[in-house]
């Protein structure tokens, strides 16, 4: 007793025509899959009732270069709500260039004297510091030649 297999055709036809059914109900339930996963994502991007937490990041030393980076991370961070930056030079430009990102934080900044972004009167390190969350101070002293790092300590 011998197993009969079809030949050619008909193999060929029974083997595409099961693979075809099968394939549509494979993508079929893949789609239904992805639907629901679809309109489960949406659900969870709803409207909520609860606040998000957010905090005032004062960055002291915000023209250098790392309190520059440091203010854009600061300024691109969805926690933070304002970013006030202070610098003892060039701090207003540094805080009109952030100020140009898109984001949803409010950013402001303080020199010691006169001449802040947006313009205000002269209160500097204070109104900097005034509520602030987290304070960050990447200011610091550059090196002179033939120093090493351990002499900035």
């Amino acid at each position: 007793d011998k197993l009969k297999l079809p030949a050619g055709k008909e193999l060929f036809k029974r083997y595409t025509t099961t693979n075809m059914f099968a394939a549509k109900s494979a993508t079929a339930a893949a789609l239904k899959k992805v639907a629901t996963t679809s309109t489960a994502k949406a659900a969870s991007r709803a409207f909520s009732s609860t606040t998000a937490s957010s905090a005032k990041v004062a960055v002291l030393g915000a023209t250098g270069g790392i309190g520059q980076p440091l203010s854009m991370l600061c300024k691109l961070s969805p926690e933070v709500d304002e970013l006030a930056c202070y610098d003892v030079v060039g701090t207003p430009g540094v805080a009109a260039d952030l100020s140009h990102i898109p984001s949803n934080s409010k950013t402001t900044g303080h020199l010691p004297s006169q001449g802040t972004w947006p313009p205000r009167s002269n209160e500097g390190l204070g109104e900097a510091l005034t509520g602030a969350d987290v304070v960050v101070i990447p200011a610091g002293v550059p090196r002179k030649p033939c120093m090493t790092r351990d002499d900035l300590f």
